[in-house]
C-alpha cells in the first residue's frame, strides 16, 4: 500500500510539471498558439509574453507581436554648427541636461558638430579636389565647375566637422562640454560630417547592434555631397546604421531621404520649445521599416510557441 502511493504521488508530481512547463505565447488577436494550431489556453495555463527560452527562427516572427524590437542603444547627435543655427545651439545646450536625464543609462551617446570655426561664413576657402566641369563662354572665358570631395582629405570649411563627445553611457557633463569647446562657423559639410559619424566614430562597435544618427540642420549641403546618394551608398554597405534628420526652422523635404533609406524618421520643427522632446523622441525612438526590405526588415519581431514533444 505505501509503495502504491509513493507512485501515485511521483505521478501527480509529474503531471504537474507537465502544466507548469507548457509555456504559451499571446498574439495580439487574443488567441494561444500551440504547436501549428491556434487554440485557446487551458484553463491551468501559464500565461506570459516573453521568449521564455531566448530563442526564435524566422518561421517564428510575427509582425503583429513585436516582443524585443528594443531600443537603439548606440546614438550620435550630428549638429550644424553654422551662423543660421544660433539659436538652436543655444536651446540644444541649455536643454542637453534635460534630454540626458531622460536616455534609459545603457544607451550611449555621443556628440558630433559640423560647420563650426574654420573659415567662418566662406566655405570656398576649401581645396578643390575635383574639376568637375569647364565651360566656354561667349566672352572668351573659361567657368571652371569645382566639387570639393565630401569624404576624403578636405581641409578649410568643407572639412570643418568634429566629434566632441565620444560615445559613452552616462556622459551628459561631456557632451555639454563639447558643445561649448567650439564656436559658429558658416560652411555645412553635411555629408562629409554623416561619412566620419558612420564610418569613424562608430568604428569601435561592431556592425551588427543598431546605431542611430540624429542629425540637427535647418538647411542643406553647401560642400558638394549629395545627401540621397550617401544614404544610398550607406545601405549598400551597413545595416545597423539609421538617420533619423532633426530639420529645424524650415519646410523642404530634401533630407527626407537620409531617414526613409536607412530606416530612420524624419522630423520637422519650428518651435524652440518643441526641441528638447523632439531630440528625446528621436533618440528614443526604434528604426522604422526602410521601403523594399521585407515588413520587420529593422525590428525584431518573433512570439514563443510550444511544441507538443517540447512538454517535459
Amino acid at each position: 500500500m505505501k509503495k502504491s502511493i509513493i507512485i501515485s504521488m511521483i505521478i501527480a508530481m509529474l503531471s504537474c510539471c507537465c502544466v507548469f512547463a507548457a509555456k504559451y505565447s499571446v498574439n495580439t488577436s487574443g488567441v494561444v498558439r500551440s504547436g501549428r494550431q491556434v487554440m485557446s489556453p487551458p484553463s491551468n495555463a501559464v500565461i506570459q509574453n516573453y521568449n521564455y527560452y531566448n530563442n526564435f527562427s524566422a518561421d517564428n516572427y510575427v509582425s503583429s507581436n513585436q516582443v524585443n524590437a528594443g531600443q537603439v542603444g548606440i546614438v550620435e547627435i550630428v549638429m550644424d554648427y553654422s551662423g543660421s543655427m544660433s539659436n538652436w545651439i543655444g536651446v540644444a545646450k541649455r536643454s542637453m541636461s534635460s534630454i540626458v536625464s531622460q536616455i534609459p543609462p545603457s544607451t550611449q551617446l555621443g556628440f558630433r558638430v559640423f560647420g563650426h570655426d574654420n573659415y567662418g561664413s566662406n566655405p570656398n576657402m576649401a581645396i578643390v579636389q575635383e574639376v568637375k566641369q569647364i565651360i566656354k563662354k561667349d566672352n572668351g572665358k573659361f567657368k571652371v565647375v569645382t566639387k570639393a570631395n565630401p569624404t576624403g582629405n578636405t581641409t578649410g570649411a568643407c572639412s570643418a566637422t568634429q566629434q566632441v563627445a565620444g560615445i559613452y553611457s552616462a556622459n551628459g557633463s561631456a557632451l555639454l562640454a563639447g558643445m561649448n569647446s567650439v564656436d559658429l562657423g558658416g560652411a555645412t559639410p553635411l555629408v562629409y560630417a554623416l561619412d566620419r559619424a558612420a564610418y569613424q566614430d562608430f568604428a569601435r562597435f561592431d556592425t551588427v547592434s543598431p546605431k542611430k544618427i540624429v542629425l540637427i540642420t535647418d538647411g542643406g549641403e553647401n560642400c558638394g555631397g549629395d545627401p540621397c546618394e550617401f544614404a544610398r551608398r550607406l545601405m549598400q554597405k551597413r545595416s545597423d546604421i539609421h538617420i533619423d534628420v532633426v530639420l529645424v526652422s524650415s519646410s523642404s523635404r530634401a533630407l527626407s531621404c537620409l531617414a526613409t533609406t536607412t530606416g530612420g524618421h524624419f522630423y520637422n520643427i519650428n518651435n524652440l520649445s518643441d526641441f528638447s522632446t523632439t531630440i528625446t523622441n528621436s533618440i528614443q525612438a526604434q528604426p522604422a521599416a526602410v521601403p523594399g526590405a521585407g515588413a520587420g526588415s529593422n525590428q525584431q519581431y518573433y512570439e514563443f510557441v510550444k511544441d507538443e514533444e517540447d512538454i517535459y
